[in-house]
């Protein structure tokens, strides 16, 4: 998938449905099965979550996160704008990086359909919808939660991991707050 993105750099510009058609070529390879084993996981990941929060990571994550792959595959909106095309290769080429050194500690890439889902969502929201990654509503220790005012969308993490090699928080449009 990353591959397909970077034949984009060849063009002037880079559409929204430019983006678009290689995200469901690439959601083409999730079936149901992996949403299920990839949402289990999550849920296995998060197990040692406080109590107060674990309801929350079902609301928000899993269906506004997981289930978005379905959303991928049937969006058929034309979209008629551009995207930051120097923003745009720099996050893929972060994003390529990122999954390499996950590859390196899951030897056997039981989690490679996770993470695919994982980059796909969060170029979707981020690049065609004009969405952070987080949803609107997601809530985060403190009960502090993403929010949008007017046009613009607030995470009050954001600042702490835009650092983090570990994230993807520097290419989401929610600004910190």
């Amino acid at each position: 998938m990353f591959e397909d993105f970077k034949t984009l750099e060849k063009q002037e510009k880079i559409s929204k449905n430019d983006v678009l058609k290689v995200l469901k070529k690439g959601a083409k390879d999730i079936s149901i099965f992996d949403i299920m084993n990839s949402t289990n996981n999550f849920r296995q990941a998060c197990k040692y979550v406080r109590d107060e929060y674990k309801g929350y990571f079902d609301d928000i994550y899993i269906k506004n996160f997981y289930m978005k792959v379905k959303d991928i595959s049937s969006d058929n909106n034309s979209y008629e704008s551009y995207i930051n095309k120097n923003k745009f290769l720099k996050s893929i080429d972060y994003f390529q990086k990122q999954d390499q050194d996950r590859e390196e500690i899951d030897l056997d890439n039981s989690y490679e359909k996770q993470r695919l889902i994982y980059y796909l969502i969060c170029i979707y929201t981020t690049y065609v919808l004009d969405e952070p990654i987080h949803a609107v509503g997601s809530v985060f220790p403190g009960h502090t939660t993403v929010r949008q005012v007017g046009d613009l969308y607030y995470c009050p993490v954001k600042a702490n991991n835009s650092n983090n090699p570990k994230a993807v928080c520097r290419y989401c449009i929610a600004h910190q707050g």
